[in-house]
């Protein structure tokens, strides 16, 4: 299916790795342009390296604000218009409620529902002076199902689906569309070390027993999802949130 993608140009953040680096992958698969950010530039240039002339990297700490400003310069010398964004960021840390400080909770705070503002702010302009603008915020399962010791996640994520929602209302009326995806488990790196750092089967075994699919998604499934709700073949799907979990929610709504 033709996605119609060759040469728009998508920022994908905290993208080195993980989740948005299947994005980015995806998304340069479609012939589509990409930049990345994250932290960590060694992190950054490999995965450069692996996607190859279509994407560019800027390092940035989307928990601070000059940072996400530094970003968007980079960005704005590179290009006087984006197609489209893919708000990312690493999760906050575990922690059940008497665990978490005043500064945890801040930090949190900036790097979960802040970046996303920040972003969203900065790249609206941008949006605005092409003809098939997209943002898709990526969250988690956690937005729709609460999960035990992510607190932080759990109480900061809605706030970004509650964002969407609302923004959705108002610059849809401009052609902006905006969407909200939901991972469950994906075999990240973060998934990955979750399970080997149980050494009991046994817990293994019970994750997989609850995703009707009876198995942790793929990272090139959760891009191709992503890829399509970014292009111009979902132009009527605006104010969505839609979950890649295999099933694992068991909730009506």
């Amino acid at each position: 299916m033709e996605l119609n993608l060759e040469n728009k140009l998508f920022l994908v953040t905290a993208a080195s790795r993980g989740l948005g680096y299947s994005v980015a992958k995806s998304l340069v698969n479609e012939n589509a342009q990409v930049i990345i950010c994250s932290r960590n530039e060694e992190s950054l240039q490999a995965a450069v390296d692996s996607l190859g002339s279509d994407a560019q990297y800027v390092v940035a700490d989307l928990s601070k604000h000059d940072d996400i400003q530094s970003l968007m310069s980079a960005v704005k010398e590179l290009s006087p218009h984006l197609d489209g964004l893919f708000v990312n960021a690493g999760g906050p840390p575990p922690g059940e409620f008497s665990d978490l400080s005043d500064s945890e909770w801040v930090e949190a705070f900036n790097l979960t529902l802040m970046s996303a503002v920040r972003l969203t702010r900065e790249c609206l302009p941008l949006l605005r002076k092409t003809s098939t603008p997209s943002i898709l915020y990526s969250t988690s399962i956690s937005v729709k199902q609460p999960i035990s010791n992510l607190l932080l996640s759990n109480s900061l994520r809605p706030a970004v689906i509650g964002m969407m929602r609302t923004l959705a209302d108002e610059v849809g009326p401009e052609g902006i569309r905006i969407n909200a995806i939901c991972p469950g488990y994906i075999q990240t790196e973060r998934v990955t070390q979750l399970l080997s750092a149980s050494k009991d089967q046994s817990f293994r075994d019970s994750l997989l027993s609850k995703i009707p699919l009876r198995r942790i998604g793929e990272p090139e499934e959760f891009g191709a999802i992503c890829t399509f709700l970014l292009s111009p073949l979902a132009s009527y799907i605006h104010g969505a949130l839609l979950l890649v979990d295999g099933g694992l929610y068991q909730g009506m709504m």
